[in-house]
């Protein structure tokens, strides 16, 4: 029954799709093969993005979740989709649902949002946190991919920002202008907006820096600080404890043989972690997830417009490189959400 109900809905949204492709366009291609391929992918993104709809964000993922999120992998590695009409209105429709339910109160649970890339926003009853969130670009274009009126109203939601490392996919700095003007607490390495004031830099080369955060709210998050790198780049892995003791980590862009010296007891230093939020194409991601010991990972970093085709690490490969660890795993497009209990 699941499956003729999988089919059904797949058949519909199809129907759905062409049927209003044919109303606003012609659909005489003979000698149009730019033409064609427009409209192939406009058709795709919007199934895409309705299958992503009726199949949401589970422990591992059932055929038709992964069939949705493969074939965005294919027009995500077409670079003539890049910055289009159909790409934008795929992300802008991603992410006005996410916010839809940011509105929604949230009773129990730890509620994680993917917003694009590595932005992440962390939600419990108690507190919402942002990582590295940016509205980030397409390469060789400088629109942004995250409406920016969209991520005003995403900032307006959180209560604190955690920056982990210097590049431009992580660090928006219209998105930092906004947390310094409400008030809300900025937490960066050193070397980012280093002399941006209301941003408050923190990082111990000698171990983990474990404190406090104060909030508007006057509640407090648990925060520690692990100091590793990205390549030749400072990048601070975050573990942050929320007032009704849920626990997230993010990576950041961790990488680089160093990291893994203390990777295999950092669990052993830092609170149980509810989710690890990991950069998908992190070297060993078995060794990483196994040295953070969470109940669930969560993946970010795949398909970052930015890169080169070859470096848009796809959907699929995330999945290939997590079939084998004995952790629970939740692969997520932009604009998902997925809540623990």
């Amino acid at each position: 029954m699941n499956t003729l109900k999988s089919i059904l809905c797949i058949a519909l949204s199809l129907c759905t799709i062409f049927t209003l492709s044919a109303q606003k366009k012609s659909l005489k291609f003979h000698g149009k093969p730019d033409y064609y391929l427009e409209c192939q992918s406009e058709a795709l993104f919007k199934v895409a993005d309705e299958g992503l709809d009726a199949f949401p964000p589970v422990v591992g993922a059932p055929i038709e979740r992964r069939m949705a999120l493969y074939t965005l992998d294919g027009l995500l590695h077409d670079t003539r989709n890049d910055n289009t009409e159909a790409f934008r209105s795929f992300v802008s429709s991603r992410v006005t649902k996410l916010l839809a339910d940011l509105e929604k109160p949230l009773k129990r649970g730890m509620r994680i949002y993917k917003i694009y890339n590595e932005a992440f926003v962390v939600r419990t009853k108690s507190a919402t946190i942002a990582f590295d969130l940016s509205r980030c670009r397409c390469r060789g274009h400088n629109d942004p991919i995250v409406p920016t009126e969209l991520a005003e109203k995403i900032v307006a939601k959180c209560d604190a920002l955690f920056l982990t490392h210097y590049h431009r996919d992580h660090v928006d700095s219209h998105i930092v202008d906004l947390f310094v003007k409400a008030g809300k607490p900025v937490i960066a390495a050193p070397n980012i907006l280093a002399d941006k004031a209301g941003v408050t830099h923190r990082r111990n080369e000698e171990g983990i820096d474990n404190f406090e955060l104060k909030l508007k709210s006057g509640k407090a998050l648990q925060v520690s600080i692990i100091p590793a790198i990205h390549g030749k780049v400072m990048n601070n892995i975050y573990v942050v404890t929320t007032p009704d003791k849920y626990t997230v980590c993010h990576t950041g862009d961790m990488s680089g043989k160093s990291n893994f010296k203390w990777i295999p007891t950092i669990n052993e230093k830092v609170a149980d972690i509810d989710a690890l939020l990991v950069n998908c194409w992190t070297g060993s991601i078995a060794k990483a997830i196994s040295g953070f010991d969470p109940r669930y990972v969560i993946t970010g970093h795949e398909n970052e417009m930015g890169h080169t085709i070859d470096h848009r690490e796809a959907y699929w490969l995330s999945f290939t490189k997590l079939a084998n660890i004995d952790y629970k795993y939740v692969v997520m497009a932009w604009g998902e959400w997925f809540t623990i209990k």
